[in-house]
């Protein structure tokens, strides 16, 4: 019994010594829910901003193609569609262009370069912090493998053999106090 309370006192003082030997946790700089909030804006954004490269990429050469396609005098309609259709196009590809600063504007940011700016700030940031979170963890995970490895690890043979030697000294002592004690009676 007294064996398993000097044990548990041990293991509890080898704890509160790991705690103290540990690195402080590192700590984020920025709020979180704002490089979200910043994160959802950014991925706003480039979505917008692929639909206006496809639209300028595939769909607008394609109805240009379509109409230097098409030719002849029995045509003149078709070219008029798809001449209307280009101009939709291109309206409307000006129309996202201009609507994508005002995306960031509602949110506060005067321009897109601001924003930008800010942004690749902050997620240097958090990336920073996430590899100081996890170096901090690997060292915390390194600090407690040799408590266990301590435990678990078999004696060394010399500390058996003085532990038997010990062993037989006490019981040696004990036989001796026997036999004086029945000497005595």
């Amino acid at each position: 019994m007294f064996r398993s309370i000097v044990s548990k006192a041990k293991d509890f003082l080898q704890g509160l010594i790991r705690q103290q030997d540990m690195p402080p946790k590192p700590t984020l700089d920025i709020d979180m829910a704002e490089f979200r909030a910043m994160r959802n804006l950014m991925i706003r954004v480039q979505d917008e901003a692929r639909t206006i490269r496809r639209l300028q990429d595939d769909v607008l050469p394609k109805l240009k193609q379509q109409l230097a396609d098409t030719k002849g005098v029995f045509k003149g309609k078709e070219r008029k569609a798809l001449t209307e259709q280009i101009e939709q196009t291109e309206t409307k590809i000006s129309t996202m262009l201009d609507a994508l600063p005002e995306i960031l504007k509602e949110d506060g940011y005067p321009d897109v370069q601001a924003f930008m700016a800010t942004y690749r700030e902050t997620e240097t940031v958090v990336e920073r912090y996430n590899r100081a979170l996890a170096e901090w963890e690997r060292k915390v995970k390194e600090s407690r493998r040799p408590a266990a490895k301590e435990r678990y690890s078999p004696p060394e043979q010399g500390s058996v053999q003085n532990r038997l030697k010990q062993l037989q000294a006490q019981g040696r002592q004990s036989k001796t106090r026997r036999k004086s004690f029945d000497r005595e009676r």
